[in-house]
């Protein structure tokens, strides 16, 4: 039986073309494709795969809440990251979140082809484990948290980001601490960063911009 994967990942292109070539291994097949977290969760749900093989920096739903609901749905389908950022926090998020396996877009599908089987069988492929999951960062941000950073994202001030969510600004800039904490970043401007890479900048009309951070 071949190994059954959902792939996951914002950008038709690079999802369908690394689709093609998976499923030119012989013990892997591709079922379906998904363009965003959410999509990901309900073809999870209609194909129950072994694997489901998904972006961290998506629009909407991003990996790491995806991850957390499709690992709660369904705990016999294992998640993978694939990903273009390899910095702790992101990799530290999805390891908390539930991912068994996290490979970077600049590996090659060999690579990809044998991470696949390896978590399919059980086993987990991280890289370097024994650091990711050290340090403040391996607590994973809680929805509230995941919110504001989002509305970061989009390029809101501290005090636009309180009004959105009904909050104090000095709510936001509590959770903004908290968040740093818990990634290991050392200031707003890493956050921002962070947040930017994750949502894709929504709102600013350039991919990967970064926003203002004052309040």
């Amino acid at each position: 039986m071949p190994i059954k994967v959902v792939l996951a990942d914002d950008h038709k292109m690079i999802r369908e073309s690394l689709g093609a070539l998976l499923s030119r291994e012989p013990d892997i097949q591709v079922v379906a494709y998904a363009g965003d977290g959410s999509e990901a969760i309900t073809l999870a749900q209609a194909w129950k795969p072994d694997i489901v093989l998904m972006d961290v920096c998506m629009p909407g739903v991003d990996g790491i809440e995806a991850a957390m609901r499709i690992v709660k749905l369904l705990p016999r389908t294992r998640v993978m990251a694939l990903s273009a950022q390899g910095e702790r926090p992101f990799v530290s998020q999805m390891v908390e979140a539930g991912v068994q396996g996290y490979v970077l877009k600049d590996e090659s599908v060999s690579t990809l082809a044998n991470a696949v089987r390896t978590v399919a069988a059980g086993q987990t492929w991280l890289p370097d484990p024994e650091h990711i999951l050290s340090g403040p960062e391996k607590r994973l941000l809680s929805r509230r948290e995941r919110l504001v950073l989002k509305e970061l994202a989009e390029g809101k001030r501290a005090r636009e980001v309180a009004e959105v969510m009904g909050i104090s600004t000095k709510t936001v800039d509590t959770y903004r601490r908290r968040m740093m904490s818990k990634l290991g970043l050392e200031s707003q401007a890493e956050l921002i960063k962070y947040a930017v890479a994750l949502h894709g900048g929504v709102g600013t009309g350039v991919r990967g911009a970064a926003p203002a951070v004052a309040a």
